[in-house]
């Protein structure tokens, strides 16, 4: 997907990203009402759970506080002025969790009311805690590598913020070459820094994850979840059936079945009415689930080093013959023709 493509990809108005975009261009002297009417958003709409707006206005804001603050690391800037309070519901919710795990579990679980696709996955491995940001949705806009150093400087924050000590981590991986700024980097972090790695992640001891947290308060914490779960339902009562689909197949590729049914339950609907419903969109769910596997395939293919096999059961499919017959039938070449080609046009790759 071009990059004129991805700005046109429509997402929800978060009520929480925008307004603190907002409140950074103006804090670094960037008019409100022009930073609007150059985006295309009105003020009434800025907190309108309804309102949604495209990838390609998201990151004219981004690029604005950018500019703002006249210096080309700002994500990682961005993301070091993160702090609990600046979460809202989430902030309160997660700083009430009785351990880190649980406090970045329910932070993943409730992660749209922060970000329309900013997405974390936990795991261990030889004693270390990983975790990893990859963008729900994947292209051209979302995989620029500022979105990687907002996500992970701001995780860094949030942790310190939970354990409420300084929190270094054990070394930082990123997917893209090293920035003309890289020293910022480990200024920011206070750690070892590796670039052109297979995954932008965030590393450190794994005994940390079960550690009680001083401000857990578990009868709060449950009043705080009940809420997140009320404005979550919410914010996706008010999205078309099939951006409810595309979220529920980026959440559960390669981890659980993609039946239609599956699908279905999730929304609390039958499978004929998920079918008559995607039928009115001019959609249905296999166009869907092909188009949601392409995208995240490109991503893949383009952005790591992981091999196709394992690509293959990544995005779901039973065997990887099967994932390359259908990435030759959407594409017209295979998947390592395709990596190939991509990586020989790519300047960054050299």
């Amino acid at each position: 997907m071009d990059r004129q493509a991805a700005a046109q990809h429509i997402i929800s108005l978060n009520s929480v990203t925008v307004p603190s975009l907002i409140n950074i261009a103006i804090k670094h002297g960037v008019n409100a009402e022009t930073l609007l009417n150059d985006v295309g958003i009105s003020a009434e709409s800025v907190n309108d759970p309804k309102a949604s707006i495209t990838l390609g206005q998201l990151d004219i804001l981004y690029q604005a506080c950018g500019r703002g603050t006249g210096s080309k690391s700002f994500g990682l800037y961005m993301g070091s002025m993160t702090r609990l309070d600046s979460l809202n519901l989430v902030g309160s919710l997660i700083g009430t969790a009785d351990s880190l795990y649980h406090a970045l579990a329910q932070y993943h679980r409730f992660r749209e009311l922060l970000h329309p696709f900013m997405n974390l996955e936990v795991n261990e491995k030889s004693n270390e805690a990983i975790i990893s940001y990859t963008p729900s949705i994947a292209n051209e806009i979302t995989l620029q590598p500022c979105y990687s150093e907002m996500f992970l400087a701001g995780l860094q924050k949030i942790i310190g913020g939970l354990v409420a000590k300084p929190f270094t981590p054990t070394r930082m991986e990123f997917i893209h070459s090293a920035p003309a700024y890289a020293e910022t980097y480990e200024q920011i972090f206070k750690a070892p820094v590796h670039f052109q790695s297979q995954r932008n992640a965030i590393i450190f001891d794994a005994k940390l994850l079960d550690e009680p947290l001083p401000g857990s308060y578990p009868e709060l914490n449950e009043s705080f979840e009940i809420q997140a779960e009320k404005y979550l339902m919410n914010l996706n009562k008010h999205k078309s059936v099939e951006k409810q689909i595309i979220r529920y197949l980026q959440e559960n590729i390669g981890v659980r079945p993609l039946s239609m049914k599956d699908a279905a339950s999730r929304l609390n609907i039958t499978t004929r009415t998920l079918q008559r419903r995607l039928k009115k969109e001019n959609t249905s769910y296999v166009t869907i689930r092909e188009s949601v596997r392409f995208e995240q395939a490109q991503s893949y293919l383009q952005e790591t080093s992981i091999n196709i096999d394992e690509i293959a059961s990544k995005l779901g499919f039973s065997e990887p013959t099967n994932f390359y017959h259908a990435f030759k039938r959407w594409s017209a070449v295979s998947p390592g023709e395709y990596r190939k080609n991509y990586r020989n046009a790519s300047p960054l790759t050299a």
